[in-house]
């Protein structure tokens, strides 16, 4: 995803999240992070994108680090 393409699917999550609610807000990012997950091409990306979800939400780093497209690893 180019810039403008993820700032999209941000604006469209944070909508989705208005939409559901507070109260709903875990459970729809609970589905949507499995979702994702299911995705991933093995268990180790996955669990690598824990690891960082965790550690950005703990304060070791101020925001997720996500890696740049590369022509044999699509984002």
């Amino acid at each position: 995803m180019n810039p403008d393409d993820l700032d999209q699917v941000y604006t469209s999550m944070a909508q989705a999240l208005t939409r559901v609610g507070e109260s709903q807000a875990p459970l729809f990012l609970s589905i949507l992070g499995l979702s994702l997950l299911s995705r991933q091409a093995d268990a180790g990306t996955a669990l690598a994108l824990l690891a960082q979800a965790e550690s950005a939400c703990l304060g070791e780093r101020a925001a997720a680090d996500y890696a740049a497209a590369t022509p044999d690893r699509p984002t």
